[in-house]
C-alpha cells in the first residue's frame, strides 16, 4: 500500500519526515511525498487531497470531518511562538499587516491575543520581512526560520504572540503546525502511519546532523547552524506523542477562538 504524505518544505517538517521517506528505517507502506508550503496546504485539505497531510491548527477546524490530527509530528512553541515585527513601533489598529495566510495558526493567534479587527494582509511567510522593508506594509507576523534572521533586515520585534498567550494559557506550550490523516483509511492503516512517522522522528532524533543535513535541500537559508536551530525549536519533546498535554493546550486554542466568534464550533479527533 502507498500513501500521499504531503508536508512543507520547512526544515522541521524534512528532519521528521526524513528516515520514512528515504528508507533509513523499515516502514510497514511505501510513501510518496509532496512538498507545498503549508498556506497551499491548508486549501488541498479542504478537497480531502492527500491520505496525510501538514496542517495549521487554523485550518483544521475546516476539514475535521475528513482528517483526523496524528498525535505526532505536531509544531508546538514550548516558550516561544509567531512574532510581529516591523521598523518601529507600531499601531496596530491602524497599520497593514502582513499575515501569513488566513489559514495558518499565526494568523488566528494574532487575532485572538493582538487585535482581532486589523487589517491582516495574507503573503507568502517569507516575503514578509521585505515587504516591511520596502513600506509596502507596516508590520509583520513572521514563522519558521525568518524568525531567526529579521534583525539583519533591520527590523524589530513589537510583539510576542507567545507572551499574550501565556498569560492565557499559563505554561500550555502553543499549538502552530500538526499532521492529519485521511479518517476514511481506516484504523490499521492511521495506527501503521502512526508506528512508522514515530519511529522516522525518532531516527531523526538520534542522527540529527544527518538529518539537518538532509533538510538542507529544502531549506531557504543555506546555514546548516542557523536550521538546526530552528529545527530544534519546533522539534521538540512534544513532536513523537503531544499527548495530554499538547490536547489540553489545543482545547484551549479552540475554546478562545469559538468564544470570539473566529470558530465555528466542531469537535477535533486525535489519533
Amino acid at each position: 500500500m502507498k500513501l500521499t504524505v504531503a508536508h512543507t518544505p520547512d526544515p522541521d517538517d524534512a528532519f521528521m519526515f526524513y528516515a520514512m521517506v528515504t528508507g533509513k528505517i523499515k516502514t510497514s507502506m511505501e510513501y510518496e511525498q509532496v512538498i507545498k508550503d503549508i498556506e497551499t496546504l491548508n486549501h488541498d485539505a479542504e478537497t480531502g487531497l492527500y491520505d496525510v497531510t501538514a496542517i495549521s491548527a487554523n485550518a483544521y477546524a475546516d476539514v475535521n470531518e475528513t482528517y483526523a490530527l496524528t498525535r505526532s509530528g505536531a509544531s508546538f512553541g514550548i516558550s516561544y511562538g509567531p512574532l510581529v515585527v516591523a521598523k518601529s513601533e507600531v499601531d496596530f489598529k491602524r497599520a497593514i499587516i502582513g499575515s501569513p495566510g488566513t489559514g495558518t495558526s499565526s494568523h488566528l493567534l494574532f487575532r485572538m491575543f493582538i487585535e482581532k479587527d486589523a487589517d491582516l494582509r495574507p503573503m507568502r511567510f517569507d516575503l514578509i520581512p521585505d515587504a516591511i522593508v520596502n513600506g509596502d506594509i507596516q508590520a509583520g507576523i513572521i514563522i519558521h526560520d525568518e524568525q531567526l534572521t529579521f534583525q539583519e533586515k533591520g527590523l524589530i520585534k513589537v510583539a510576542a504572540i507567545y507572551d499574550r498567550w501565556k498569560e492565557y494559557a499559563g505554561d500550555l506550550p502553543i499549538p502552530l503546525g500538526f499532521n492529519a490523516i485521511r479518517k476514511t483509511l481506516g484504523e490499521e492503516v492511521i495506527h501503521n502511519y502512526i508506528v512508522d512517522f514515530e519511529n522516522s522522528i525518532k531516527y531523526a532524533f538520534d542522527h540529527v546532523e544527518e538529518a539537518a543535513t538532509y533538510a538542507m535541500k529544502y531549506a531557504r537559508y543555506k546555514d546548516l547552524d542557523l536550521e538546526t536551530r530552528f529545527i530544534k525549536m519546533y522539534v521538540n519533546e512534544l513532536s513523537i506523542d503531544f499527548g495530554e498535554r499538547g490536547r489540553k493546550a489545543l482545547e484551549m486554542y479552540y475554546e478562545r477562538a469559538f468564544k470570539m466568534d473566529l470558530l465555528e464550533r466542531f469537535r477535533m479527533e486525535i489519533v
